[in-house]
């Protein structure tokens, strides 16, 4: 008999459905924290995130399947097998990231935190002059499932929705433009709001030093919802750097958590979240991730392919 451990935040009919799939199967279901590499050694399949290092030494395994998009430590872990597949939750994110882009980026084209902020003092102040969505030149940079997720709800602001991706290609039709990263350049200094949605990639890394950013649009806004490392730490407390912009969001950072009272939470135009675009946050993400992982479990037991099945070689799926 088979067995596949499981964790994540999966309700009970859920995890029936899993078990279900065959009667030659044990299904464990345990908290993220509980795994050991000890119980790892005992299953052929699993469900769920654990350190990398766990999944070295492992021969048994068949296939592990991740409930976070971002597959980049395990890329960078070399000693994991890859006699075994690893299948990502990408997919299963897309709206969510999209929503929250949606809301800060109108969040600071409205000075919504200058309000918040005059509020907690109790004051009744005009901030003054705003801008619109309305006929701005959107740049994605990344347009994986959270990138075309986010084209689709601007396009009802009336944006120019330009995207930058690996490698030349036809236009998916979420987007106006499209273009390899050797134009990623050029398109900065063209746009006035620009999104990156990247994974963490040896050819990501710090891909937006000062030189980069310094390419981009004066008054532009800029989002990373991507990986934090593709931005170097501290490059926006130059304020040669975050001055060029009207507005930055960063929801992840080079390094997690961001320690408390870094000066990073001072600059003037910044705003900073704690990586809530990702995790289980929203219950459309986990069901998204119980589908795919069920979709997967499947391909497992010998019932069709398995879909977002992680290139280790490029960090991205296939």
């Amino acid at each position: 008999m088979k067995q596949i451990i499981i964790t994540g935040p999966f309700r009970e009919n859920e995890q029936k459905a899993f078990c279900n799939l065959s009667p030659d199967l044990e299904c464990k279901f345990v908290e993220p924290q509980e795994v050991t590499v000890q119980m790892l050694s005992k299953a052929q399949a699993l469900i769920g995130n654990v350190p990398p290092s766990m999944l070295v030494d492992q021969p048994q395994l068949e296939w592990v399947q991740l409930t976070s998009s971002g597959a980049d430590k395990y890329v960078e872990e070399k000693n994991i097998s890859k006699d075994f597949i690893i299948s990502t939750a990408t997919g299963s994110y897309g709206v969510g990231f999209a929503e929250y882009m949606v809301a800060m980026l109108l969040s600071m084209m409205k000075k919504i935190p200058d309000y918040l902020d005059d509020q907690k003092k109790g004051i009744w102040t005009d901030e003054g002059v705003v801008t619109t969505p309305y006929g701005k030149r959107v740049l994605i940079v990344g347009t994986g499932d959270i990138g075309l997720e986010f084209a689709k709800r601007m396009r009802a602001f009336g944006c120019k929705l330009i995207g930058i991706r690996r490698r030349d290609g036809i236009c998916p039709k979420e987007l106006d433009e499209v273009y390899s990263t050797e134009c990623l350049k050029e398109q900065l200094a063209l746009a006035d709001v620009v999104a990156v949605c990247l994974p963490g990639t040896k050819s990501t890394f710090h891909l937006f030093d000062e030189e980069m950013l310094s390419c981009c649009k004066k008054g532009s806004y800029f989002m990373n919802v991507g990986r934090g490392n593709i931005i170097p730490l501290n490059v926006f407390l130059n304020e040669k750097v975050s001055n060029r912009f009207a507005g930055i969001w960063l929801d992840v950072c080079e390094v997690e958590p961001l320690p408390e009272q870094h000066p990073l939470f001072y600059v003037p135009n910044l705003l900073i979240t704690p990586h809530i675009t990702g995790g289980f946050h929203l219950d459309l993400t986990i069901e998204k991730i119980f589908r795919l992982s069920l979709h997967n479990m499947k391909a497992w037991l010998g019932d069709g392919d398995y879909i977002s099945v992680l290139d280790r070689a490029t960090g991205y799926c296939k």
